[in-house]
């Protein structure tokens, strides 16, 4: 479907956005502050309330304050859905079971404080939208793309007809299976991607302006279609799709990305993955440490702080993940591969492997050919 038509779609106005319109169009909402549930929006617009309007007792889409991996994604994911009859109810219809989601944030939808499990992007495609992140308000224009990381706690609110917000959401616990080719540039997002994988507590957000990016806008409209039609080879092309869409923002947008929230020392674990990464074959705990200036001691228990794994765990890990990048990306054999990332035992790195992904090399490499 080309551009205009998806466009002229998600233009339309879903019943939830309608019902959402009217109790702002009597009495807008802007001034209250987030909440958290749909009883305390209720206690705060009625509070605030000119015109009298029937304001419904129970939600009219779904709200929370953390959502879950759970809710969205499940093990049809890999099987196409036939949209539910009564899909047009809920903010996120049945057709849409994959390991990545694109849907309409819905306008006049109040402002809710929430967290998820999963990583997001959201993407302004026209008029606005505004953006709250710990008690700071950003104005987010045509073009914003925001990369929001889990468990961080935030909401946005577009308040006008015009206004047109995508959000795209992607399992995190198979984002380093799906994304890999991304994990291996040496870039901020890549870093950030780096953090979000490994550090425990991990809450942030990058901001990227691609106003007048064209692809980008193409790219973001065909993520919707695909996601939409869920046809058996969608999971594909949305991932491909994904990865262009990523691709464009190293390309054109890197260099004036923001990082809202996070801490300032962050990239720190992530120049530690790369640097073991570049020495995989002879790294050790000294070594590490002294290109860094840090203790023995204070490295390993900054590793383990901030990933939950030792040292020895985190090498193997980041040997591991070189390992099934080249078996998609190379012709080396295993045992070369095993040479490659510093393995000294065949069997060890097939025991090791199989662990981790929970398939053999060869299987791994034979779902890529």
């Amino acid at each position: 479907m080309n551009d205009k038509k998806i466009l002229a779609i998600l233009n339309e106005f879903e019943p939830a956005e309608k019902a959402y319109r009217r109790l702002y169009s009597a009495n807008p909402y802007d001034n209250i502050p987030p909440v958290k549930n749909w009883k305390d929006f209720v206690t705060q617009y009625t509070k605030n309330m000119k015109s009298p309007v029937d304001i419904p007792t129970e939600p009219i889409s779904d709200i929370a304050t953390y959502f879950y991996e759970s809710q969205f994604f499940s093990p049809r994911a890999m099987t196409p859905q036939k949209p539910s009859p009564n899909a047009f109810e809920m903010v996120y219809p049945p057709v849409a079971n994959s390991e990545c989601i694109i849907f309409k944030h819905l306008r006049y939808l109040p402002v809710f404080d929430h967290a998820l499990e999963f990583v997001k992007l959201v993407y302004v495609f026209q008029g606005s939208s505004i953006f709250n992140l710990t008690h700071k308000t950003y104005e987010l224009p045509a073009g914003s793309l925001m990369v929001v990381g889990p468990n961080t706690v935030q909401s946005f609110f577009a308040p006008h007809d015009e206004d047109l917000v995508l959000n795209i959401i992607m399992r995190t616990s198979s984002f380093e299976k799906m994304f890999l080719p991304l994990l291996m540039e040496s870039n901020e997002l890549s870093d950030y991607f780096w953090q979000m994988l490994y550090e425990k507590d991990f809450s942030s957000i990058l901001l990227f302006h691609c106003r007048g990016n064209k692809e980008i806008r193409h790219l973001v409209l065909q993520l919707y279609y695909e996601s939409q039609i869920n046809h058996i080879h969608s999971l594909l092309i949305i991932n491909s799709y994904i990865l262009l869409l990523f691709a464009q923002l190293i390309r054109n947008h890197i260099e004036d990305v923001q990082r809202l929230s996070g801490e300032n020392n962050a990239r720190t674990t992530a120049k530690i993955f790369q640097y073991i990464t570049e020495h995989k074959t002879e790294v050790t705990l000294r070594m590490v440490a002294k290109h860094f200036g840090l203790s023995e001691g204070y490295l390993s228990r900054y590793i383990k702080s901030r990933t939950g794994y030792t040292f020895t765990t985190l090498v193997q890990k980041l040997r591991l993940k070189e390992a099934a990048y080249l078996l998609i990306n190379s012709k080396l054999s295993v045992e070369e591969i095993v040479y490659h990332i510093g393995y000294t035992d065949v069997s060890n790195f097939y025991r090791a492997f199989k662990e981790s992904y929970q398939m053999t090399p060869g299987e791994f490499r034979g779902l890529y050919s």
